[in-house]
């Protein structure tokens, strides 16, 4: 009786010894406003531990102090070091030394200043965009015509009976110069192709085209034309290009073919070939080497 009597008492004080060194830690959570953002902080007294883990929190505490700063962009950590990893590394650290230590509380503080920062650049990338599509439109405003139709034919010439080698859509900004003597038509050139389309289907002033919100996103991220050529245009631009290769090859040939070109040094080091007429053309001293 007498042994388990013992045995009951220790485990009682030893109770009763945990007890006493458990802190009430939320007497030290404080709050704290960063740019309107509430965060929930730890700052703890270190008298109030133990050695083992009374250097990690002071360490952890002030690189969580740092973070405002960092936010802010008025704190450079020193040799480029991550503070967050810093202060990851100063939790596992407590963790394994005290178990029961609320470490989740320096956690959630690094989060939160996480995603402040991350609020923050996508504020400063939206920013960013608005400027350059600012700029975007505005150099659009001043060097392009744009078509206010659903589709519009180009044609070969300024008249309605002339062929069409296609149809341009609605948003496509082109190059626009008037018709000379013919107020109803403009000349227009898009990409390699050029034509002439009806003026009232061609709006030139912005506020004329009154672009909606999912005009101007098209306008800045669609193509620079929309166009849909008709197979005899097709054809006929296939038919150039074969023919701009072939013009091509018969060039590479004849330079292959034609004799090389016999270069001299002169007496003073000068370089230079006999042309056709058996005079020296001097050329750059590379060509003798």
């Amino acid at each position: 009786m007498k042994p388990l009597l013992a045995i009951l008492i220790a485990a009682l004080l030893l109770t009763v010894s945990a007890s006493a060194q458990t802190h009430d830690f939320t007497q030290w959570v404080k709050k704290k406003t960063v740019d309107g953002k509430e965060i929930i902080v730890l700052r703890v007294p270190e008298t109030e531990f133990g050695s083992n883990i009374l250097g990690l929190i002071g360490e952890a505490e002030n690189d969580l102090d740092r973070l405002t700063y960092l936010y802010k962009g008025s704190y450079a950590p020193f040799g480029g070091s991550n503070v967050y990893d810093d202060i990851e590394r100063y939790c596992v650290r407590i963790e394994k030394e005290d178990p029961t230590y609320p470490v989740h509380y320096y956690r959630d503080e690094m989060k939160a200043f996480k995603a402040l920062r991350e609020e923050m650049d996508q504020k400063a990338l939206a920013k960013k965009k608005a400027a350059e599509d600012k700029a975007f439109f505005e150099q659009l405003k001043s060097n392009y015509a744009w078509i206010s139709g659903d589709t519009l034919n180009v044609r070969t010439k300024p008249d309605t009976k002339a062929p069409t080698i296609g149809k341009l859509l609605r948003l496509s900004y082109i190059k626009a110069y008037q018709v000379e003597n013919n107020e109803d038509w403009v000349e227009v050139n898009f990409g390699e192709h050029s034509g002439y389309v009806l003026r009232d289907y061609v709006a030139i002033d912005w506020e004329e085209l009154a672009p909606s919100h999912e005009d101007s996103a098209r306008l800045v991220t669609g193509q620079q034309y929309h166009f849909i050529p008709t197979a005899a245009y097709t054809a006929q631009l296939k038919k150039a290009a074969a023919e701009e290769e072939r013009e091509e090859a018969r060039a590479m040939r004849a330079a292959e073919s034609a004799p090389r070109r016999k270069y001299y040094r002169g007496p003073r080091g000068g370089c230079y070939f006999i042309d056709s007429k058996g005079n020296k053309q001097y050329v750059d001293h590379s060509y003798c080497n």
